[in-house]
């Protein structure tokens, strides 16, 4: 049996089979920017990277790439993102030969400034203040053999609303297999497992009065407002690829990626890239695509997935120096489309 056959029948086999979709808990889990793609190369393919995961990107999308980086590599990431928010990821990964690939990462959203209003200025108090949500990455992969590595990213995490904020603490869990099925390659990433976040924060401070009935007692006891606390986006991402053309001068990559959000039904991302003389790359793909139980009905609730399509160039600047320039265009249905441009060396 070819190597396309196998790939586009195991691809086949994933889309066709009756998924069991749970139910939607959108809105149940804080720092939600964690779940937002990273890199104009695997967004062009619809996110279906975790089997791929051969360069910088890999920090995200699977840290046990990182192990299979020929050399080290620096990305930029910028995103005009929806609501006239930025996102943007800066990440280098260093490789240490027999000892593995050690990276490094920051992830920021930045909502921008916007206005104080209260219970009596409802129009606005003419004091504006900021928000953002940050997440700062150490990353480690590791080849257990030349088919098998694995890896793993620790996270630290931040989000800012003015005087208040939240933090935790969380890691990712990363395999990468070539199985020996005519080198198709699976992948499977477990990300953001770590603690719940509350917000806190000067503004959160109140009095309080505790037997309001009774005269002659302290009526201002310092208090506080707690906030409920949130568990983080945990996230389970398994994925298939192979080259089904690959020869001198061309390479046509299929990849699919199966994922399990905790506060989203599941979903499916489709992507393809086609590579010429290494140089020249056209990509496109599907994201979050949503099947019924009826396999050949989409659902109508599709939960702003969309078509992405985009391309990149590779330019040797030097023997030593590679420069890679990619660009993706993302649809998120109702919500309209972003997009993303990166920006990577090879060194």
């Amino acid at each position: 049996m070819s190597k396309q056959l196998i790939l586009v029948t195991l691809i086949g086999v994933v889309l066709l089979s009756p998924p069991l979709w749970g139910q939607s808990k959108v809105g149940t889990t804080a720092a939600p920017f964690l779940t937002i793609g990273v890199g104009s190369r695997p967004i062009a393919m619809g996110g279906a990277f975790v089997s791929i995961a051969d360069d910088a990107n890999a920090m995200f999308w699977n840290p046990a790439g990182l192990a299979r980086l020929p050399k080290s590599e620096v990305i930029l990431v910028h995103t005009k993102w929806l609501a006239d928010m930025s996102f943007n990821f800066v990440g280098a990964a260093f490789n240490m030969g027999s000892a593995g690939t050690i990276g490094a990462s920051a992830t920021m959203l930045n909502v921008g400034s916007m206005e104080v209003t209260t219970e009596t200025d409802q129009e606005g108090t003419g004091i504006f203040f900021d928000s953002y949500d940050l997440a700062a990455t150490i990353s480690y992969g590791y080849l257990i053999y030349d088919k098998f590595s694995i890896g793993t990213n620790l996270k630290y995490i931040l989000q800012q609303i003015w005087h208040e904020k939240a933090t935790a603490v969380a890691f990712d869990l990363g395999i990468l297999m070539i199985t020996p099925l005519k080198d198709i390659r699976l992948g499977v990433n477990i990300s953001n497992f770590g603690t719940e976040m509350r917000m806190e924060g000067k503004d959160l401070l109140t009095t309080h009065d505790p037997d309001p009935g009774k005269t002659g007692n302290n009526e201002n006891i310092y208090a506080d407002i707690r906030t409920d606390s949130w568990p983080l986006p945990l996230t389970m991402r398994v994925g298939i690829s192979g080259e089904v053309i690959e020869d001198d001068n061309n390479r046509l990559t299929l990849a699919l990626d199966w994922v399990h959000p905790n506060d989203n039904d599941e979903f499916i991302d489709l992507g393809a890239e086609y590579v010429l003389r290494e140089v020249v790359a056209l990509r496109m793909g599907y994201h979050a695509l949503r099947i019924q139980f009826d396999p050949f009905k989409l659902s109508e609730e599709d939960g702003g997935g969309g078509v992405t399509f985009g391309g990149g160039l590779k330019i040797n600047l030097a023997q030593q120096m590679l420069v890679k320039v990619d660009y993706a265009f993302e649809e998120f249905d109702r919500l309209g489309s972003i997009h993303k441009f990166s920006l990577g060396f090879a060194f």
